[in-house]
C-alpha cells in the first residue's frame, strides 16, 4: 500500500472518532479565523459545567473530586469534549482514547464510592500523551507512516507511574515527524497550528501538547525534550513547561527516533500552572520508577526544599549565536526590573563564549550518526522527510574517535559552566527559550538557547510572560544594523542571525504570539528550579 493511502486512511479513522454532536459548526471551522482561543466556549458544544471544569486549576479539580462535588467521569467527559473541539481547530490529536478513559474514570468513581479512598494523588485527572510515548493497547506512531498500526504492549514507565497515581490517559497528541524538528508536522496527521494565531508555529516536537493545553483541552500533557521540544511549544503557546534532568523522570517506553545516545533527551510536562508541573514530578517519583528503569536515578521528590529569600539570579541577554528580537529583549528587561524591585539581585551574564562552544557540541551530537535511524524509519514506508527534518544526511557519520572527542568537549563545558555558576553563587539563570516569538510556519531560526541545557543536563522551567506588542516591539534601526553573528557550521537545519534579521520584519509578523522566560537550575535540583520559577512567576504577574 502506498504511504499516501495509508496516511489518508489513518486521518479518516481519527476524524471518525469525534462524535457528531461534538462537531464544530461550519462557520467556526473557517480558515479565516486566526485567534481561536475562545472558540470552544462559543461553540455551543460545551455546557457551563464543562467550561467550569476545564477552566479550573488541577488542584481545584482534584479537590472537588475528593469532596464528591465532581465525579471522575464528569471531569473526563468535559476534557474529552474540549479536546475534540481543540483538535478541530489546531490539529493537535493523533488518537482519542475516550471510551477506555471514560470507563477507567467510572472505575475510579466506583473505587472511591466503595472505599472512601482515592487511587492516588492524581485520582481521576485526565492526561494527554505525546505520540512517541507508549500507552498500552494503542498506537505509538512518532509521526511516521511506518509505525501506523504498531500497538504498544505496555505503558511507557512514566505513564505507568502516573496511572499508579490515579491519572487517566485520554488522548495522544500530534508531534514532529520522528520527533526531529521544531515544527510539529508529519505526513500522517499533518501540521499543528498555534491557537493564538493559526498562521504561527505551535513549536515542536511536542506542539500538539502545547496547543491542546493552551486551549484547555488537557490539564496535563506528558511529552519529551531533546533540544527544546517541551520548552518551545510551551513558550510559543503561552503555557508552562518543565524539562527535568535527563534521568530524573523515566524515559523507558519513549519511541522517538532520536539522534543518538549522546544527546540527553528527557521526559517532561506541559500544563497551565507551575503547581501541576510539581504534581507531575512528585507523583511520578512517588511511584519509585528507578525500581523498573536502571537509567532512572533513585531520588525521591523532596518537598522540604526551600529557596533563600533574596535570590541571586543571572540574566542572559546574548549567546552570540543570534541577537534576541525586540519582544524577547523587552520581556527580559521588564523581568529584570521587576525582580530588582522585589529585592532580588540580578546580574547580567556575559557567557556567550560558553554558549557558542555548547552549540557546536550539541549540534554535532544531533548529526553524528549520519541520520541512519531516521532514514531506516522513512525507507520502511517510502514517505519523504518533511521540510527541515534534522536527518543528518548532509553530514558524514563521525568516527568513534571524533565522537569521543566531542564527549570530552561536553565534559569540559559542563565543568566550565558550573564553575562560573558557583563563582557567582547563583540560584538560577533567566533567559529566553528562543530568540524570537512563535514564528510563521517553517521559519523558526535556531534551538541553540534551549538545546544547550540538554547538553548541560540542567532542569528548565518555562513561564509565560505576556504577548508581542505591536507598538512596543517595533525594531529600531540600530537593531537591524547590528553585525550578524557567524552561523554555526555543519548544522543546516537551523538558520542564523542574518536570517533572523530578515524574518523580523516587524511585530505584526508575530501578532498574538505569547512570550516566555526560560528559568534554569542546576542538575538534580528540580525542586529548587520549580520553586524559584513559581516565585518569579508570582512577581512578574503580580500586577
Amino acid at each position: 500500500m502506498a504511504w499516501e493511502t495509508k496516511a489518508c486512511r489513518r486521518r479518516q479513522q481519527l476524524a471518525a472518532q469525534i462524535p457528531d454532536e461534538w462537531q464544530l459548526p461550519l462557520p467556526l471551522q473557517s480558515e479565516a479565523l486566526v485567534d481561536v482561543r475562545i472558540i470552544a466556549e462559543k461553540s455551543g458544544i460545551l455546557d457551563s459545567l464543562d467550561i467550569e471544569i476545564t477552566r479550573s486549576s488541577n488542584c481545584d479539580i482534584l479537590a472537588k473530586i475528593r469532596k464528591s462535588q465532581w465525579s471522575c467521569e464528569r471531569v473526563m467527559l468535559a476534557f474529552c469534549k474540549r479536546a475534540a473541539i481543540a483538535h478541530q481547530l489546531v490539529n493537535c490529536v493523533t488518537n482519542f482514547l475516550m471510551e477506555e478513559a471514560l470507563e477507567t474514570a467510572r472505575e475510579h468513581d466506583r473505587y472511591f464510592a466503595d472505599t472512601g479512598q482515592v487511587t492516588g494523588p492524581l485520582h481521576g485527572l485526565p492526561i494527554s500523551v505525546k505520540d512517541c510515548l507508549d500507552v498500552a493497547g494503542h498506537e505509538t506512531t512518532s509521526g511516521l507512516v511506518s509505525r501506523i498500526g504498531l500497538i504498544a504492549r505496555d505503558d511507557a514507565l512514566v505513564i505507568r507511574c502516573l496511572r499508579q497515581a490515579g491519572a487517566i490517559p485520554f488522548v495522544k497528541t500530534n508531534l514532529a515527524q520522528a520527533t526531529l524538528l521544531v515544527e510539529s508536522t508529519n505526513n500522517v496527521f499533518g501540521l499543528v497550528t498555534n491557537p493564538c494565531n493559526r498562521r504561527l508555529s505551535a513549536g515542536g516536537s511536542s506542539g500538539g501538547e502545547g496547543a491542546l493545553v493552551a486551549l484547555f483541552g488537557s490539564p496535563l500533557g506528558v511529552c519529551t525534550d531533546g533540544g527544546g521540544s517541551v520548552r518551545l511549544p510551551a513558550a510559543w503557546n503561552g503555557v508552562y513547561g518543565f524539562k527535568p534532568s535527563a534521568t530524573r523522570i523515566p524515559s523507558l517506553g519513549s519511541r522517538g527516533v532520536g539522534y543518538s545516545d549522546s544527546n540527553l533527551g528527557c521526559t517532561g510536562v506541559i500544563a497551565n500552572d507551575i503547581e501541576t508541573l510539581v504534581l507531575f514530578a512528585s507523583s511520578t517519583l512517588g511511584a519509585c520508577p528507578w525500581e523498573n528503569d536502571a537509567d532512572c536515578v533513585p531520588m525521591p521528590w523532596n518537598s522540604s526544599v526551600r529557596a533563600r529569600s533574596k535570590l541571586r539570579l543571572g540574566l542572559l541577554f546574548d549567546d552570540e549565536i543570534t541577537h534576541l528580537t525586540p519582544p524577547v529583549l523587552r520581556v527580559l528587561r521588564e523581568t529584570q526590573e521587576k525582580l530588582a524591585g522585589a529585592g532580588h539581585e540580578v546580574m547580567v551574564l556575559d557567557w556567550s563564549d560558553l554558549h557558542v562552544r555548547g552549540s557546536r557540541i550539541i549540534f554535532t551530537m544531533y548529526t553524528q550518526e549520519g541520520g541512519v535511524g531516521v532514514k531506516e524509519a522513512l525507507d520502511m514506508s517510502g514517505e519523504p522527510p518533511v521540510p527541515r527534518l534534522a536527518t543528518g544526511w548532509s553530514e558524514r557519520p563521525l568516527t568513534p574517535i571524533e565522537i569521543w572527542r566531542n564527549h570530552r568537549a561536553r565534559k569540559q563545558l559542563r565543568l566550565d559552566y558550573l564553575e562560573r555558576w558557583k563563582r557567582l553563587d547563583l540560584d538560577a539563570i533567566i533567559t529566553a527559550p528562543s530568540p524570537h516569538p512563535a514564528p510563521p510556519h517553517g521559519h523558526y531560526i535556531t534551538t541553540a538557547l534551549s538545546a544547550i541545557y540538554n547538553l548541560l543536563d540542567y532542569p528548565c522551567c518555562i513561564v509565560p510572560a505576556g504577548e508581542v506588542d505591536l507598538v512596543k516591539d517595533v525594531a529600531s534601526e540600530a537593531w537591524y544594523a547590528e553585525t550578524p553573528y557567524d552561523r554555526i557550521p555543519d548544522f543546516p537545519y537551523d538558520f542564523g542571525d542574518g536570517e533572523l534579521k530578515s524574518l523580523y520584519k516587524g511585530p505584526h509578523i508575530f501578532a498574538n504570539s505569547p512570550l516566555a522566560l526560560q528559568i534554569v537550575g542546576l542538575p538534580w535540583q528540580e525542586e529548587l528550579c520549580l520553586l524559584i520559577s513559581k516565585h518569579i512567576d508570582d512577581i512578574i504577574h503580580s500586577e
